[in-house]
């Protein structure tokens, strides 16, 4: 079988080489029509050859390889990935759907809270990853209490910057860092250390607890590289072996029970959420499953 990857360039073009890697029984190519021509041509020329249109990043609208794809009836797989999510929301509340896309997708998504966003849009759709974790590494806990977090410029506020500012206020003896950015428009408290782009694997394994803050997530890939790790993991959204929290008086009561725990010698590595991560998001059981999706017959 041929099948056709669309839409994130990122994501597109890294799982058509490793599923061509995994599975040499099919044929797996990236075509970025979103940005380049060339691609588009290829696309149209490729089309009767096509088995499977596998767009990443999903949509319930028009669109242009996607009408294609419905034209000549090929089976549509599509995958939401992030903020693809509200934009299926907002098109949806503005009544902009293409009824027969939405019929004839099979609709994959990442975890089940997304899931259940979808289904308030009356859109079914199947968890399945494509993040996979196959990092061998180190499982230690540093000598001082370090809090690690993720940021993109611009978007502090977004990703949970006030809630931060508030945490690293109550814990002054505590070393708080920021990964993606290096300023911030505000003065912030002198235990706050801003990273930018930095080798994240040394951030990892020097940090005790890494916290995850965003106003609306899909499954962000630093989230299973902090539980591979072993550490205590914050998080906003209930997820396997994460501390889930709804505000920032949680935030701060897990981080002083985390605290006294290790300085107390008895804050351990977390080998139950290592080994779930191994199982659940290793190469073999996460490209297993999408090639199953992709090249099975029959109706969604």
């Amino acid at each position: 079988m041929k099948i056709a990857l669309i839409g994130n360039n990122y994501f597109g073009e890294l799982l058509a080489k490793q599923l061509n890697e995994f599975d040499t029984k099919n044929s797996y190519i990236f075509y970025d029509t979103n940005a380049k021509n060339i691609d588009k041509i290829k696309f149209l020329l490729s089309i009767l050859f096509i088995d499977t249109v596998y767009s990443i990043s999903a949509s319930v609208n028009d669109g242009g390889a996607l009408n294609l794809a419905l034209k000549f009836r090929k089976k549509i797989v599509q995958h939401f990935i992030g903020s693809d999510v509200l934009t299926a929301i907002e098109d949806f509340e503005h009544k902009r759907i293409n009824k027969d896309l939405v019929a004839n997708s099979h609709y994959l998504c990442e975890v089940d809270w997304i899931e259940s966003e979808l289904s308030t849009i009356d859109i079914n759709a199947d968890v399945a990853s494509i993040a996979i974790y196959d990092k061998e590494v180190q499982h230690q806990l540093p000598d001082t209490f370090t809090v690690l977090t993720y940021m993109a410029k611009g978007k502090e506020k977004f990703y949970g910057m006030d809630d931060f500012i508030t945490l690293a206020t109550a814990f002054s003896d505590v070393s708080f860092k920021i990964a993606g950015i290096d300023s911030y428009e505000k003065e912030l408290p002198q235990n706050i250390e801003l990273l930018g782009w930095v080798d994240m694997d040394k951030e990892f394994q020097n940090a005790v607890c890494f916290i995850r803050n965003a106003q609306h997530d899909g499954l962000a890939f630093s989230i299973l590289e902090a539980l591979g790790y072993g550490k205590r993991v914050l998080y906003n959204y209930k997820f396997p072996y994460v501390n889930y929290f709804e505000n920032s008086d949680d935030i701060i009561e897990y981080i002083a029970d985390a605290k006294k725990e290790f300085e107390a010698g008895k804050l351990e590595i977390n080998y139950q959420a290592i080994n779930f991560i191994k199982k659940e998001y290793s190469k073999n059981h996460v490209l297993g499953n999408l090639v199953k999706i992709l090249t099975e017959n029959g109706d969604k």
